[in-house]
């Protein structure tokens, strides 16, 4: 079977003679998603993977409380009682966002359903017991583009307003929209930047070739009472080149700034990821290089790969952008790693990255979660390491330590919350191997926490599932998505991953967005 994207750069390179370079970056964005409905009918394995329950015994089939984690797939726990039946989305790569001045008020995005009339948000009013379907997010002014949203990631600000960016197929070819809305259940409530009756791309240099948009909000450096609204950005129409635009105060945002934060390199995704310092109002951009004088990142077939880490940050506003003396960033891990190919778990190619990076809003510490191979077994463990003051307006590094066993682990996201122990959350998904009885992919995923600064972990199961597909032989086949999303509010994380909605009481096999919160101790 011939897929369509290894399609469409061998007509880069045959009819119109693009270099191979153009058609290499091509082969490494995760643009465009994997939206293929993988179901399947249930299977007695999917309740007990390996023999092993799937959720703990209290909310098997019902979702709930167990172990002080609350965990809802909000198909099942949902206002409309028959969606379990009829919701037969894709349901991947999820992403949260909760709001500040009312955390009842919870929104998620997902791949499940498109552009064409309003697209999908998975609302909650109640903390995330129970949630509604809202078909509430309109194209943006002007487009009438059908198939995306594509990537999406939503944050809030205060004053009950949400801020989301969405990738799409646009008519400059792929570009990031960011709109706002105080009511996410209302599409005449969002709104977009207007220009010539047209919604303006968030996305300033490189039109048309923009890449997995990244949104968080934060209050200005400066103007505490300002709230600022930036979206990181690959502009593969560089390097790729890491780029954070920002709109600062305005509503519905307005793009002004838009800057050069690094370079990626080599045949991997660079994975770029945003975290916030809630307290100085600065922010922080985490993505991928793999150096192009290392043979093995000139194959995007080659496993493993060198990666390395580097994190830039600005200070005033995104208006400029460095660290350490480095405008384009330093680099503060390196590791092997196994991605793009062979795909994690044989079913999800990690065209996302295997990184995350979150500031510590007790003392502004950073922490960055990235992958590390461990040669010695070849398991994709996770490793973490603490960045802290160097007493001199940078940052020092310190030692990585692991943050799994030996395990293959993949898809982290990273929140702290502000207790007196700065406790860590990492969200994370294991492989287990193929199920001997189904050949089924057999996936966990994990709320790993700690409260020593990162030295040591204490792991929580979330769910232990079966995948409702098999390697399909696409390099690009994505089951889970390109990555998931773990925030924390004051002492609670709240979460959201793709995982199987049978042992919640789905009658066929199906990618779920499963959102789970818990709150730790003072």
């Amino acid at each position: 079977m011939i897929h369509a994207r290894s399609m469409i750069v061998a007509i880069l390179l045959g009819v119109f003679g693009l270099p191979l370079a153009m058609a290499q970056k091509d082969e490494i964005r995760d643009f465009p998603p994997d939206f293929h409905q993988y179901i399947r009918e249930a299977l007695p394995e999917d309740m007990a993977p390996g023999g092993e329950l799937a959720l703990p015994p209290e909310i098997l089939g019902t979702g709930g409380l167990a172990n002080g984690i609350l965990i809802e797939d909000v198909v099942i726990s949902n206002t409309d009682k028959n969606l379990k039946n009829t919701n037969r989305a894709s349901n991947s790569e999820p992403s949260i966002a909760v709001n500040p001045t009312n955390p009842q008020e919870i929104d998620i995005l997902a791949f499940t359903a498109g552009w064409g009339t309003e697209a999908p948000i998975w609302h909650s009013t109640n903390g995330g017991n129970i949630w509604s379907l809202d078909l509430t997010i309109p194209d943006p002014t002007g487009l009438t583009e059908t198939g995306c949203p594509c990537d999406q990631t939503p944050d809030y600000g205060r004053n009950n307003r949400l801020s989301a960016t969405f990738l799409d197929d646009d008519r400059f070819g792929i570009d990031a929209y960011t709109g706002t809305t105080t009511d996410p259940t209302s599409a005449v409530a969002w709104k977009w930047w207007v220009e010539n009756h047209l919604a303006q791309p968030t996305d300033q240099v490189g039109q048309g070739e923009t890449d997995q948009p990244w949104l968080l909000v934060n209050h200005d450096p400066k103007v505490k009472s300002q709230d600022n609204v930036y979206v990181a950005y690959d502009n593969f129409d560089g390097a790729p080149d890491m780029r954070i635009a920002v709109a600062p105060g305005s509503d519905p945002p307005d793009f002004t700034i838009d800057n050069l934060a690094g370079f990626s390199q080599g045949e991997i995704n660079p994975g770029q990821r945003l975290a916030v310092d809630r307290t100085s109002g600065a922010i922080y951009t985490l993505f991928q290089q793999c150096p192009t004088t290392v043979t093995n990142c000139n194959d995007i077939a080659a496993n493993p790969k060198t990666i390395h880490w580097f994190l830039n940050r600005s200070t005033d506003g995104g208006h400029t952008w460095s660290l350490n003396g480095s405008s384009t960033g330093i680099q503060v891990a390196s590791g092997q790693s196994t991605q793009p190919q062979p795909k994690f778990g044989t079913a999800n190619a990690l065209l996302g990255g295997v990184d995350h990076v979150a500031v510590d809003p007790n003392n502004s510490d950073v922490y960055v979660v990235f992958g590390n191979r461990d040669a010695k077994t070849a398991n994709n463990r996770l490793s973490i390491v603490r960045l802290t003051s160097d007493g001199k307006g940078g940052l020092k590094i310190g030692t990585p330590h692991f943050v799994t066993g030996q395990v293959q682990a993949a898809l982290p996201s990273i929140a702290i919350a502000k207790n007196t122990k700065g406790t860590i959350g990492i969200l994370y998904v294991v492989y287990n191997g193929l199920d001997k009885k189904t050949g089924f992919p057999t996936y966990t995923a994990n709320l790993a926490t700690s409260d020593d600064h990162g030295l040591t972990f204490t792991t929580n199961m979330l769910e232990k599932f079966l995948s409702p597909a098999k390697d399909d032989g696409d390099q690009r086949q994505r089951v889970l998505g390109d990555y998931e999303q773990l925030k924390a509010l004051g002492r609670t994380f709240y979460g959201v991953f793709p995982g199987n909605g049978v042992p919640f009481g789905r009658p066929f096999s199906n990618i779920d967005p499963i959102f789970f919160k818990t709150t730790v101790s003072e």
